[in-house]
């Protein structure tokens, strides 16, 4: 399986595990994420055994640490900022380097009546199709596949193929894409955006560039990094500490919220009891833009 293929399946297994806190306050809401992990032996499918899923956390810290709670944070605040867009009335939702996000499978009945677009690698993109008509019978009507390569593909051409509308409010999901990309790639991303309809907005999480070149004081970067460089795609991209605003700025865009670890620990894994859960990734936060 190619790298971002196995990334999207390991970033499944991990929201699967998600749902088997015991704490309703850090449990997952990705209750399909487990269907769409592959049963060949590896590591990830243990999350398609319900009494095995819960070693997945585990094993996924132990690898990478705050690889497990950081996915766990990122889930519930992307589906918080999708909730709040399709109550907004947005008519569009782009999810960018979609792999196994299953948003529009667990928000369909939210998401009748609005274009829905899958947006991936050629390769990534066909092994998603192929589950989701494994797991449904068919291709659900309100979701549209476009396959792109984010580095040098033409995004708008490919959106408008699909039947994307520039001039209609859009809300639009990036998540775990950017780090991968060339900067070329990631401003080809928000320049595109920065021409959407008012009301659109854009949820992504980025990296420190501090950590992206090589500073290993915070939590999870040397892992990561080193896992990454060995699976064949290197971390390319970051945004220096604290400069979120201004980066989305430069590139026509009005910063809502940036959301560093130390928020997304205090918001959605601290348990009922008080009690932090865990600590997500030190190096990655997850910005939330508009067009300005």
């Amino acid at each position: 399986m190619p790298f971002a293929a196995s990334t999207a399946e390991g970033a499944a297994a991990i929201r699967a595990a998600g749902t088997t806190e015991r704490d309703p306050r850090l449990r997952g809401p990705d209750r399909l994420a487990a269907r769409f992990v592959g049963s060949r032996l590896k590591p990830t499918a243990l999350v398609k055994v319900p009494l095995l899923r819960r070693l997945a956390p585990r094993l996924a810290e132990r690898l990478v640490p705050g690889s497990y709670w950081f996915e766990l944070a990122r889930v519930k605040h992307m589906d918080a900022l999708l909730r709040e867009a399709l109550a907004a009335g947005t008519r569009q939702l782009v999810i960018l380097g979609a792999g196994f996000d299953t948003r529009a499978y667990r928000f369909a009945d939210q998401l009748a009546g609005v274009a829905t677009f899958e947006v991936d690698h050629p390769i990534t993109a066909s092994i998603k199709r192929a589950r989701v008509e494994e797991l449904f019978g068919r291709l659900p009507a309100h979701v549209r596949y476009v396959e792109l390569d984010f580095n040098g593909g033409d995004l708008t051409g490919a959106l408008r193929a699909a039947g994307y509308r520039q001039d209609l409010p859009a809300f639009v999901i990036w998540s775990g894409v950017t780090a991968y990309l060339e900067p070329l790639g990631v401003d080809a991303v928000l320049r595109w955006f920065a021409g959407s309809a008012p009301g659109s907005s854009i949820v992504f999480d980025y990296a420190y560039r501090e950590a992206v070149e090589g500073d290993d004081s915070f939590h999870g970067a040397a892992e990561l990094r080193r896992r990454v460089a060995q699976g064949g795609e290197p971390l390319r991209f970051g945004i220096p500490r604290g400069t979120g605003a201004r980066f989305v700025g430069e590139r026509g865009l009005e910063l809502l919220s940036d959301l560093p670890p130390d928020e997304l620990r205090a918001r959605y894994l601290v348990g009922s009891d008080g009690r932090l859960g865990g600590s997500p990734y030190g190096f990655v936060s997850i910005a939330h833009a508009r067009v300005a």
